[in-house]
C-alpha cells in the first residue's frame, strides 16, 4: 500500500468512530497469537461506513478481508498487503424478535443478527428470549458471519439448519438479500450459485427459530458444552479445529493414529489433548504453525492416503 492510498483511506475514515490503523501486528487479532502485520486495519460500525469503505477499496484496487473474533485465521509472517475489516457497532446487534408479520407460517420467529455478533452473545440472547435452534453452536468461538461463511457446526448440527436468509455485500458495497433457498451449504462451506462466495461479505444473518421454554434451551446448551469439556485444550492459544474432517472420518483420529500428538515445530505443537488442535505454546511464528501443518498433511497422506485440508483461513 503506497502513501497516496493511505492518505485516501485516512480521508474517507477520518470522522468515523474508529481510526484507520496501519502496519498492524495481526498476532494481537488472532486466537493463535501469531502472524505478521496487516497493511491496514479498521473497525467499521455501520452499513453506510462499510459501503463507503468498499467503494474506496474497489476504486483503489486494494484487497481486503473481513475478520470476526480472529478464531479461524492466520496471517503469514510476511504480512497481509491489504485492509483488514472488523465489523462492530450495528453489526454486533441482535434485533428484537419480530412478531406477527415477520413470524413464519410454522410459528417460528425471525431474528436479524449482525455478522460481527459473537456466537456466545447470540446463544445467551436466544436462551433469554426462549428461542431454540442454535444450541449446537455452544462453545464454538467466533462471530456469526464467520460461522455462516464456513457453515460452522458440531455434534450433528450446523448453523445453516436455522438460517432464513442473508444480507450480503458485493465488492462495490451493493447490498443483496438472499433467501436460504438460493444458497448452497455443505460441510464447512457456503455458496451461492455460480457466484464466488469468497468475494461477498456477510453483513447480516437472518434466522428462523422456534419458541421454547428457557429451561430446555439452557439444558441442551449445557449438554453440548459438557460433551466438549475435557476433549479440547483450554488455556492455550489455538484456532479451534485446524483441519476439516475428511468424508467418513475425523482429522483428529488420523493425526493421532499417525503418532503426531504432542509433536512440535518451534513453539507450535499438536495438542496432546486433541490431535486436531495446533496450539501456540509460547512465541510461535506463523511459519512454525504452517510448517507443522504441512508436516501433518504429509504424514497423514503417506500413512492413510488422505490429504487433510485446513479449516483455518491462511492470509
Amino acid at each position: 500500500m503506497n502513501r497516496q492510498q493511505r492518505e485516501k483511506l485516512i480521508a474517507v475514515t477520518k470522522h468515523w468512530s474508529s481510526p484507520m490503523q496501519f502496519d498492524v501486528p495481526m498476532a494481537s487479532y488472532s486466537t493463535l497469537r501469531a502472524g505478521g502485520k496487516a497493511a491496514a486495519l479498521i473497525d467499521v460500525h455501520c452499513l453506510v461506513e462499510l459501503q463507503m469503505l468498499l467503494r474506496q477499496l474497489h476504486e483503489q484496487q486494494l484487497v481486503f478481508r473481513v475478520i470476526g473474533r480472529g478464531s479461524n485465521i492466520l496471517v503469514k509472517d510476511k504480512g497481509f498487503s491489504g485492509v483488514i475489516i472488523r465489523l462492530k457497532g450495528e453489526f454486533e446487534n441482535i434485533s428484537p424478535v419480530q412478531k406477527n408479520s415477520d413470524s413464519d407460517e410454522n410459528g417460528e420467529e425471525i431474528v436479524y443478527v449482525g455478522s460481527g455478533c459473537s456466537l456466545g452473545s447470540l446463544l445467551s440472547w436466544c436462551t433469554k428470549q426462549g428461542l431454540s435452534g442454535l444450541e449446537c453452536m455452544s462453545g464454538i468461538p467466533g462471530s456469526v458471519g464467520g460461522a455462516v461463511r464456513m457453515n460452522a457446526g458440531a455434534l450433528g448440527g450446523e448453523i445453516s439448519d436455522c438460517l432464513h436468509s442473508l444480507v450480503l455485500l458485493d465488492a462495490e458495497g451493493i447490498a443483496l438479500q438472499v433467501p436460504k433457498s438460493e444458497l448452497q451449504f455443505s460441510y464447512r462451506r457456503a455458496g451461492w450459485g455460480e457466484k464466488n462466495f469468497d468475494t461477498l461479505i456477510v453483513a447480516f444473518a437472518v434466522f428462523s427459530l422456534k419458541p421454547e421454554a428457557q429451561e430446555g434451551i439452557h439444558s441442551r446448551c449445557a449438554a453440548f458444552l459438557a460433551q466438549r469439556k475435557g476433549k479440547q485444550p483450554t488455556g492455550v492459544a489455538s484456532a479451534g479445529s485446524f483441519f476439516k474432517n475428511p468424508a467418513g472420518d475425523a482429522a483428529g483420529r488420523l493425526i493421532d493414529a499417525a503418532g503426531l500428538k504432542g509433536h512440535c515445530c518451534g513453539e507450535a505443537m499438536i495438542s496432546p489433548v486433541h490431535a486436531n488442535f495446533i496450539v501456540n505454546t509460547g512465541g510461535s511464528s506463523a511459519a512454525d504453525i504452517l510448517a507443522l501443518m504441512e508436516e501433518v498433511q504429509e504424514t497423514v497422506l503417506q500413512r492413510f492416503s488422505v490429504k487433510l485440508e485446513p479449516e483455518v483461513e491462511i492470509l
